[in-house]
Parts: C-alpha cells; sequence; structure tokens
C-alpha cells in the first residue's frame, strides 16, 4: 500500500481536486490518504471527512496551527503503507508524479524526491528573491548537513519513501515548519536516494505560508541537524564574544588588571557555554546531574582553560600584547582541546 500523507491548513478549495487527480493517478494500486489538518477555520476538515465516503481517506483534526513538518510525523502514526509519499496540498505538487515516485521506488530507491533543480525540473512564476532564498536554503544545508550533499533538492517538500526508512526512528524525528524531509535525510536508514524532475507550480487558490517566520524556523532547523562539532563552533563563537566583552568591561571600565579580568571573563564564557551546549549541542545527552555536569565540563576544559589563561597571560605581560588581542589568541588555540574532551567526558 502507498499512503500518501497530506498535512492542511485552509486548503478546502483546493483538496477536492487534489484527491479526484490522486485517485486517478494511482488507479490500479493500493493506497491512502491520511490528512492532517490544524483546525482550518475554512472548514477542510470537514470537507475531507465527506470526502472519505468516496476516497480511501483517513482524517486526524489536531487542535491548532502546529506545523507542516509535525503534521507530517503524526501521519506516519495512522499510516499503513509501506510505501509513504509527503505531498502538500495547494496543488503545486502535481498528483500525476506519484506513479514516477513509485516506480523509482519499487526499482530500489529508497528515497525518491520530486525536485526541482535537476535536468528537467523547474519552478514557475517565482522571481529573483524567492529564488535566492531557495537556492541559499539549499547551500546552507549542503554546508552544515553532510549527508544531503549531493541531493540537488534536498528541501523539497514532494517524496516518497520506504517505511523502513525511518523505522526506528520516528521518535526522534523532531521537525522544525516546513522541511520534514531534512530530518528524514539526516536521520533515517536509506542507501539510496533518486531524484524525479517536475516542475513546481503555481498556487492556484489561497496564499503562500512563506514568510520570515518559516525562514527564520529553516535556519533554526538546519543548525539543529548540523554536526555537533558545528554547534558546538557556533556555542565557542557566542562564548568568545562573552569572554571578550567580561574583559574590557573589566579592564576598560573597572581598570582591573589583565590576570584577575582575563580570569573572571573565561569562567562566565565557560558557564555560558555549558548552559547553551547542554540545552543545543549535546541535548538530551547528558547522564548526570547539572552540578555534577558542571564539575564535569569544569574538569574537562581544564586543558583549554589552562592553555588559554596562559597564553593570554603570557602574551599580555611578557610580549606587550593588548589585552583583548591576548585574550582572542588563547580562547583560539584553547578551542580544539574544550571539544573534544567535552564531547568524551560530558556529553560521551
Amino acid at each position: 500500500m502507498i499512503s500518501i500523507i497530506i498535512p492542511t491548513y485552509n486548503e478546502r478549495d483546493n483538496l477536492e481536486e487534489l484527491v479526484s487527480r490522486i485517485d486517478r493517478a494511482l488507479a490500479g494500486l493500493d493506497y491512502e490518504i491520511v490528512i492532517v489538518d490544524d483546525n482550518s477555520p475554512d472548514g477542510t476538515a470537514d470537507l475531507a471527512r465527506e470526502l472519505s465516503s468516496k476516497y480511501p481517506i483517513k482524517v486526524k483534526v489536531r487542535p491548532g496551527k502546529m506545523g507542516l513538518s509535525s503534521a507530517v510525523v503524526e501521519g506516519l502514526e495512522l499510516a499503513e503503507g509501506d510505501v509513504v509519499a509527503v505531498m502538500d496540498a495547494d496543488l503545486q505538487h502535481p498528483p500525476e508524479l506519484l506513479p514516477e515516485l513509485y516506480r523509482k521506488v519499487m526499482e530500489g530507491c529508497d528515497i525518491a524526491i520530486a525536485s526541482r533543480y535537476v535536468k528537467g525540473g523547474s519552478v514557475a512564476g517565482w522571481g529573483i528573491v524567492r529564488r535566492v532564498i531557495s537556492k541559499g536554503s539549499i547551500l546552507l544545508a549542503w554546508i552544515l548537513l553532510p549527508k544531503v550533499r549531493g541531493i540537488r533538492d534536498p528541501s523539497s517538500g514532494y517524496f516518497m519513501f520506504r517505511r523502513s526508512v525511518v523505522e526506528g526512528v520516528v521518535g526522534e524525528l523532531d521537525p522544525r515548519g516546513f522541511k520534514i524531509l531534512l530530518e528524514v535525510l539526516v536521520k533515517g536508514k536509506y542507501s539510496r536516494v533518486c531524484e524525479v524532475p517536475y516542475t513546481f507550480g503555481l498556487r492556484r487558490r489561497g496564499t503562500s505560508k512563506l514568510g520570515g517566520g518559516v525562514i527564520l524556523s529553516y535556519l533554526l532547523h538546519v543548525l539543529e541537524l548540523s554536526p555537533p562539532f558545528v554547534r558546538f563552533a557556533i556555542v565557542g563563537a557566542v562564548g568568545t564574544v562573552v569572554n571578550l566583552a567580561v574583559l574590557w568591561m573589566l579592564r576598560y571600565g573597572f581598570s582591573v588588571m589583565h590576570e584577575i579580568a582575563s580570569a573572571v571573563a573565561i569562567e562566565v564564557s565557560l558557564l555560558s557555554n555549558f548552559l547553551l551546549n547542554d540545552v543545543w549541542t549535546f541535548r538530551r545527552r547528558r547522564r548526570s546531574g547539572f552540578i555534577q555536569s558542571v564539575l564535569r565540563y569544569h574538569a574537562a576544559n581544564l586543558a583549554g582553560i589552562l592553555t588559554q589563561y596562559g597564553t593570554s597571560v603570557s602574551l599580555h605581560r611578557f610580549l606587550g600584547v593588548e589585552s583583548l588581542m591576548s585574550q582572542f589568541v588563547g580562547i583560539l588555540i584553547g578551542f580544539l582541546v574544550n571539544y573534544a574532551l567535552s564531547k568524551s567526558m560530558v556529553w560521551w
């Protein structure tokens, strides 16, 4: 069976045409449609229930607008198919492509992606800004997510996959916003990904859901999926700013001697880094209590702390290097030591 998961919010005007086209496209195949609706005020769920008397449709209504990707995850709980497709309800994803995606899966592809950016694919009616945003989002994913490199359209919202790809990892899917495919590509179990060209059509009814909040959500999502080293480096950059800001305030605002200002700045940034790493970089991986982990973090970073402090004081005291520059050089030298020991001793 093919299960087609369709998240909806205010898509009543598109739903009947979409369902009838899916039915024609998959004529002769065993399929079901799983509608996950975010309590649309336009009556999308009511129409879906009406259509279920004619088509194999399941309907789940959620209490509010909770996001497309989380709707897909909930749809997986209802879906019974060995093969799962995900598509939008706005008719920009042509249902007529479903048989080709299915054929690719049957030929051995674990994931078949409807791609705008392989040869033969395209987008219709996009302006330069929308194109730049789309290409930029893909470039960001290529840079930060090694598993999606080589995939031309990893942010596609239209794809099909074997259910085995997500078996055992559904509970680990933690999607933000609209790009559930990134979660599947990064966390799923697969060997082969295929891309099928298609034209991403114009929305004929309703309004686009792309906005500043969606873009920010995508950025945060990619960062969440990035390898721990990348997140650790970002936290380190924040800690560097905290470190230097505290040093500057103590040194030039209160005329504290460099040796004391450096030590205080290192400790403040260390606590800042621990909190950010604990809630983000190594989230869910802490094996001990908070205080014990703070102490472990200090112990794990002891070599880096001593390296940073010794470098900073030596540069300033013996070579006459300015305080902020001395501290910055010390931070750089201690960074790699901090990462290696923190990962092995605190969030192993």
